[in-house]
């Protein structure tokens, strides 16, 4: 019992860290109460051939969250764009958002299930060749279960619309609504069994990541296919993960994706 007190306390103190989030898949993970969580990913992706040729694009993206009650929270995502070598980077839609974790059951001192819903708009702060024009709303659904080293966990989101940006290069860049599905399986690798103090783990990831216009179903789609390893320490995390395309159907408004590298870093106070 003493054992279990413990370590119940010291999972209690990293819980938004220790949660075996995903790269591309949204987690049902939010700050405890007054706490704040930085998220920065940088992102370098390969599309396609175009008309004007193979194009390589770079993000970086922070998202910064404030928990409210444990239960909720409100974040700030800013996004930083840099479309080729010959443009500098440049200000993209900026997002506000309200997160909800509405199930959270601890079956043991690990293993856990929850689901958030996370409601906001993006707003049309971008430069000219990076922006909607107009506010447009989202709404995502996230499921997470984790049960000993294996943690499962799913996303449902509904993004985009407004206007097309001048050059899309992502689903939600193309002006139509996008229905985005993304699943995850996360293996920790080490320590094969927690102790009662606080200590990092390291785990294993494989993600699959669906877009989807919503209103055609004969419309563009894509699926997917991402390996990744993710490290989650007390107070910080780090996280690796390329994403390959599998298989994608009449991308019209906007080149295929050939790839993409994601280096994350997440720090909680």
């Amino acid at each position: 019992m003493r054992y279990l007190l413990s370590l119940l306390a010291a999972l209690s103190l990293c819980g938004a860290l220790q949660a075996q989030q995903a790269s591309w898949t949204t987690a049902p993970t939010l700050p405890g109460e007054g706490q704040w969580v930085l998220r920065e990913t940088a992102t370098l992706a390969w599309h396609e051939p175009s008309p004007g040729g193979r194009r390589r694009s770079s993000m970086l993206s922070s998202r910064l969250s404030y928990g409210l009650d444990g239960e909720r929270a409100v974040f700030l995502d800013l996004p930083v764009r840099g479309l080729g070598r010959d443009r500098g980077p440049s200000l993209g839609d900026v997002a506000v958002g309200w997160k909800w974790r509405f199930r959270s059951q601890n079956t043991g001192p690990v293993d856990t299930t929850r689901m958030s819903l996370s409601l906001g708009a993006t707003l049309p702060s971008g430069a000219e060749r990076g922006t909607s024009g107009e506010v447009v709303p989202f709404a995502d659904l996230a499921w997470m279960s984790i049960s000993g080293r294996l943690g499962l966990g799913t996303s449902l989101t509904l993004e985009g619309g407004g206007d097309p940006y001048r050059r899309p290069l992502w689903a939600d860049e193309t002006g139509e609504l996008n229905v985005r599905f993304a699943a995850a399986a996360v293996w920790r690798i080490d320590p094969v069994r927690y102790s009662s103090s606080l200590q990092a783990a390291t785990y294993a990831c494989v993600e699959l990541i669906s877009n989807a216009e919503a209103d055609d179903l004969d419309g563009e789609s894509e699926l997917l296919l991402a390996p990744g390893l993710l490290y989650e320490a007390p107070s910080f995390a780090a996280e690796l993960s390329y994403a390959l395309p599998l298989h994608s159907d009449e991308l019209e408004s906007r080149p295929e994706l050939d790839g993409a590298l994601l280096f994350g870093l997440r720090f909680l106070w």
